[in-house]
């Protein structure tokens, strides 16, 4: 009897004692920086996923053997404890450079040709790329094409697209040569390496396009820096 008593009160006072360690440390308040991708609410789903994760010393010890996270585009988050009940959540997007449409999903992929994640809906950020043949491909795996300078011209494109805050919605390669294709305006770049000239002429006249709803066609095969840009209206 005297041992049942002893067990009985040595469970209650485990009890007790994770009962003050798990509201002593309950996490009341998260922030989530960082991201471009993702909403606050995907962020903290994919890092409070398991029960009893909102406690900090839970939290501490899942990600000192696990990983956070796991969405597509998350390359990584960094956690940072403010005192007991406060964390905060950076975000690392991972790069994507385009997607593909296949089979009716979109196949999304970074700089080097690494597929990233197919889903069914399109991102509006995200160019669909067309016109390049693809093999067959799986997810962490790189894209198997005939000409794999393709992507250099690829990552070059979306890069100055992102960095020019434009809105692409298609990028059309056609034998080296490329096209993309903002609002209801299509911009003929012609077969390059690089087209930062391009880019940063083209900047702010597809901002403007775009408030006025324009559409036509630019051509920018023999584009040399200073030369005037002309829309052709449809």
């Amino acid at each position: 009897m005297e041992r049942l008593k002893k067990i009985l009160l040595t469970v209650i006072f485990l009890f007790l004692v994770i009962c003050v360690l798990y509201f002593a440390f309950h996490i009341d308040t998260v922030e989530v920086e960082g991201t471009e991708i993702y909403t606050d609410e995907e962020i903290k789903d994919s890092v409070f996923k398991w029960k009893f994760m909102d406690n900090g010393l839970v939290l501490r010890l899942y990600n000192r053997y696990f990983q956070t996270g796991g969405l597509p585009f998350v390359e990584d988050i960094d956690i940072y404890y403010e005192g007991r009940n406060k964390v905060v959540l950076h975000v690392y997007d991972k790069t994507i450079s385009g997607c593909i449409k296949y089979m009716g999903q979109y196949v999304y992929f970074d700089k080097e040709g690494r597929v990233l994640e197919s889903l069914p809906r399109r991102r509006k950020d995200v160019p669909v790329v067309t016109g390049i043949k693809f093999g067959d491909f799986s997810i962490g795996e790189k894209f198997k094409v005939e000409d794999s300078t393709l992507f250099d011209v690829i990552m070059n494109v979306s890069q100055l697209i992102s960095h020019y805050n434009i809105s692409v919605k298609r990028i059309h390669i056609n034998n080296g040569d490329v096209t993309v294709y903002s609002g209801n305006v299509q911009v003929h770049l012609g077969e390059k390496k690089m087209y930062n000239d391009q880019f940063a002429a083209l900047s702010e006249v597809l901002v403007t396009t775009g408030k006025k709803k324009l559409s036509g066609t630019i051509d920018m095969e023999n584009y040399k820096t200073g030369d005037k840009i002309v829309l052709k209206q449809n």
